[in-house]
């Protein structure tokens, strides 16, 4: 554990050098400045708390699907391989370092990204309802859900990051299959077929898209829905998935993948 935090702090110290990885955060607030300023619906709001709940479901719905999946898998395959495409792998190995750990001290930093990337993002929409002038009641509340949301799309990325390992620097596939990847998961998010399974061994369990959408939807305000909202939640509220369920299937699924990425990595590179 030592050596992994060890790890975990030279990965840190990189990061001066890798202004990517703050290009990818900042793309955080794009789509809720991009609602702000350009969707009629954000003028519409008539309390802090609608406009808090309209906002964070728009980071919920579309930046964590859209942009924090695709932006770790991105992130990923820089961060697996830029020992080997600088040639300082081998160098590493003679201290000696442990591949495996090594694998995990850089999952743990796209960990805390996803995390950094939502709460950004939360913060961006803080920013918003208070420039308009209104109250942002039942902020903090949808902002943890939103941290939440993060560890989630961290642990939906995981098989896309094993694919990655797998092609062994093929950047270009592995850009192509989590694009796809998550183009089902935002779909898959969104149909009544997926989010109205039972909690179990089924899609609607074990796909990220799904999960997320059954765990953050209930969190929302219910007390005075439109009526297209109103079918929704009495459609989707029996299969409503608790905190512990959740994160019982994040644990267990991102135990699986990370051990499957490291002892890839340790055959694949060296």
């Amino acid at each position: 554990m030592r050596a992994l935090l060890k790890l975990l702090r030279c990965e840190f110290a990189k990061l001066r050098r890798k202004p990517l990885f703050f290009a990818s955060a900042a793309i955080s607030a794009l789509i809720p400045l991009g609602c702000a300023l350009f969707l009629p619906d954000f003028h519409a709001f008539t309390s802090g708390a609608e406009a808090v709940e309209g906002m964070m479901s728009t980071l919920f719905q579309m930046s964590a699907y859209l942009l924090l999946m695709p932006a770790l898998v991105v992130l990923a395959a820089n961060l697996l391989f830029e020992e080997q495409d600088n040639d300082i792998l081998k160098n590493l190995m003679a201290v000696p370092v442990s591949k495996p750990a090594l694998a995990l001290a850089k999952m743990a930093l796209l960990f805390l990204f996803a995390i950094a990337f939502m709460a950004a993002g939360g913060l961006v929409n803080l920013v918003i309802v208070l420039a308009a002038g209104w109250e942002p009641d039942g902020f903090w509340r949808l902002f943890f859900v939103g941290i939440g949301q993060g560890v989630m799309m961290w642990a939906g990325a995981l098989p896309c990051v094993l694919i990655v390992v797998l092609l062994n620097r093929s950047y270009i596939v592995s850009v192509i299959i989590t694009f796809f990847y998550t183009a089902v998961n935002y779909i898959f998010g969104t149909s009544d077929f997926f989010i109205t399974q039972p909690f179990g061994f089924n899609p609607g369990t074990l796909l990220p898209g799904p999960l997320a959408f059954r765990w953050f939807f209930q969190y929302l305000d219910a007390s005075e829905p439109g009526a297209q909202m109103a079918a929704l939640w009495e459609r989707i509220s029996p299969y409503f998935v608790t905190t512990p369920q959740a994160f019982l299937v994040v644990v267990m699924e991102s135990a699986v993948f990370l051990t499957l990425i490291a002892l890839v990595y340790k055959r694949r590179n060296g």
